[in-house]
């Protein structure tokens, strides 16, 4: 009887600081190793109790020492248990710091393709702004200044600001010379054709007095206006 309350206090309290190890501050290295040596000594228990068993003769003795079998072994299970856990838990968090580490880099790269994109696509708008500049020069100075706010302003923020005043049809620009030189800068800016059409009604009002919808049929597609764009480019 005595026997078997020390080796029962003994395993409840080893049940107790394995407890205890799970939920303590220490590195998860020695928590684990910490954890197997512990499964060790309760199979190396269990099979002392299987033969501490064979060699009683009283049953209640035998009874007793089956509950200490079983406590045994239940506290070898949550040794591993706890064991395999902390080295589950090792692996994720390793596994996660890679990740953060490489989804930094990766942010990292896509900031400096983002930032080399914004600087090619300024570029390709002052390219394309001064391109326009260039073939507006029939107007008056006044009007090419209030043409040119209004397309930097729809070149980089999408906002269509109508001129502070009202830009003439001039007679050395035709309508379709005017839509041309408005549609192949902001085709090649990536603007829409319906957001190009709003442009011309707003900032050329007088130019197209029949309205949206009769502008819309007139307009040019991509395609011809890029053919132009670059046959003038092969002449120049």
């Amino acid at each position: 009887m005595a026997i078997f309350i020390l080796v029962f206090t003994l395993l409840v309290a080893f049940l107790a600081i394995a407890l205890l190890l799970g939920i303590a501050p220490i590195s998860s290295k020695a928590k684990y190793r910490t954890m197997y040596v512990g499964a060790t000594l309760m199979i190396l228990i269990a099979f002392m109790t299987c033969d501490y068993i064979d060699i009683q003769t009283d049953m209640t003795a035998k009874i007793r020492f089956h509950a200490v079998l079983a406590l045994a072994i239940a506290v070898g299970y949550f040794c591993i248990a706890v064991a395999y856990m902390e080295k589950y838990n090792t692996v994720k968090r390793k596994n996660q710091k890679l990740e953060e580490a490489l989804t930094a880099k990766e942010q990292e790269k896509v900031s400096i393709l983002l930032e080399h994109q914004n600087e090619k696509q300024q570029a390709l708008l002052q390219g394309e702004l001064e391109w326009l500049a260039g073939k507006i020069k029939m107007f008056t100075e006044e009007e090419q200044k209030a043409i040119l706010a209004s397309a930097l302003s729809f070149a980089q923020h999408d906002l269509i600001l109508p001129p502070s005043i009202k830009i003439q049809p001039n007679e050395t620009c035709s309508q379709q010379e005017l839509m041309y030189y408005v549609c192949s800068a902001f085709f090649n800016m990536g603007k829409k054709r319906n957001d190009i059409v709003s442009f011309l009604i707003q900032v050329f009002p007088l130019y197209f007095p029949a309205g949206e919808s009769a502008l819309t049929k007139k307009m040019p597609g991509m395609d011809k206006v890029r053919e132009r764009r670059e046959k003038e480019n092969r002449l120049v």
